[in-house]
């Protein structure tokens, strides 16, 4: 955990859409590499396909790359991603110092860029049918040298991400406080909670309340106690709440959260509307 107060650090605002705030991907490697997963909620169900020569996004340097194109897209109001030109580059884009970072993060990367998403939006009304189905990139072009992070390219490395994916990201995202997420950036199931917690936080004006079993749940956790997760996510509780006073807790079996200040109390960068590429090929 870092070791200063977070008003003591710059201010450094991330973004992640609310997909993902609502989904974790998976924490681990899927057994067998299925070709598609499914996680499912009283709303939605989200479906990620992958491709053929790659696995189902997962773990904490899956995640720590899609907040990073969220971000991108959200500030800097394009769908065009630009990863730097070399690996080292990317690496402190998202937080990792030299050596803490290996070949996982450009694999993660492009099991996530090829993947397809599918959110299938529950809707108790008889006959009403919605749904959103994109894949996450129309191309991408980069080179990443692990061995040799410091190796650079002639250009700059670059994601398009499809017109969908990214005009979804640019108007449904919640900002983050990036100093937490690095400070959780080896650890999935913080990252979810601490996104969790952001989303459900966001216009919150009442005090909710529920099973924590079902937040569990909500999490992906697959540890057979609950007593288990309970404990882990109470420490987890105990650190977000250190930096920042969101008042939520534990008790008699129940999760409460009741209106607290925003997860990001910065100024937030003005809203301009994104700028789309309509390109099947980077060109550089």
């Amino acid at each position: 955990m870092v070791r200063k107060k977070f008003h003591e650090l710059p201010d450094d605002i991330a973004f992640c859409s609310n997909i993902f705030m609502i989904f974790g991907l998976p924490a681990h490697r899927i057994k067998e590499n299925p070709a598609f997963w499914i996680k499912k909620s009283n709303s939605y169900d989200l479906i990620i396909t992958r491709d053929p020569k790659c696995e189902i996004p997962y773990g904490c340097y899956a995640r720590m790359n899609q907040i990073f194109i969220d971000t991108e897209v959200r500030t800097k109001n394009t769908n065009v991603i630009d990863v730097g030109r070399s690996f080292r580059d990317y690496t402190q884009k998202l937080g990792y110092k030299d050596g803490k970072a290996n070949k996982g993060l450009a694999k993660q990367l492009l099991n996530y860029v090829t993947s397809s998403i599918k959110l299938d939006i529950k809707d108790p009304t008889p006959g009403h049918i919605s749904g959103i189905h994109t894949v996450v990139a129309k191309a991408w072009d980069f080179f990443f040298d692990v061995p040799n992070p410091e190796q650079l390219t002639l250009f700059k490395g670059k994601i398009i991400l499809s017109e969908d994916y990214a005009r979804y990201i640019h108007d449904h995202s919640v900002p983050l406080d990036m100093n937490m997420i690095r400070c959780f950036k080896r650890n999935p199931l913080a990252l979810d909670f601490y996104r969790f917690l952001a989303y459900r936080n966001n216009a919150l004006n009442k005090t909710i309340s529920f099973p924590d079993h079902l937040l569990f749940q909500q999490l992906g956790t697959d540890q057979a106690a609950h007593f288990v997760t309970r404990d882990r996510l109470k420490k987890i509780l105990k650190l977000i709440q250190i930096y920042w006073p969101v008042n939520a807790k534990f008790e008699d079996g129940f999760f409460e959260l009741r209106p607290s200040p925003p997860a990001v109390q910065h100024r937030l960068p003005s809203k301009t509307p994104i700028t789309i590429t309509n390109k099947n090929s980077v060109d550089n």
